[in-house]
């Protein structure tokens, strides 16, 4: 298996979660939003923000707060999960 700390995340052409981030905040807008106010607003400030968040990260290669997220709390766990060794 791959280990994702093993591989640099700072490629300007590789901004994964961007995508994800956007397809969140259209989502948000244009289906949740006319329906349920409140919920659709906040689904599209969470996706711009992701994808904010990933934007800065492979542009400057800065660590990020999601990207402090995984370091610090979700790779361990799945480390653990995985039987391998935690960062």
């Amino acid at each position: 298996m791959i280990d994702p700390e093993d591989e640099p995340d700072g490629d300007a052409l590789a901004p994964h979660h961007f995508y994800v981030g956007v397809a969140v905040a259209v989502f948000g807008f244009a289906s949740v939003w006319p329906y349920y106010s409140l919920t659709g607003a906040s689904m599209t400030l969470i996706g711009l923000l992701i994808a904010l968040d990933d934007a800065i990260e492979h542009a400057t290669g800065f660590p990020t707060p999601l990207d402090q997220l995984w370091k610090r709390v979700i790779y361990p766990i799945v480390s653990r999960v995985e039987g391998g060794e935690s960062a």
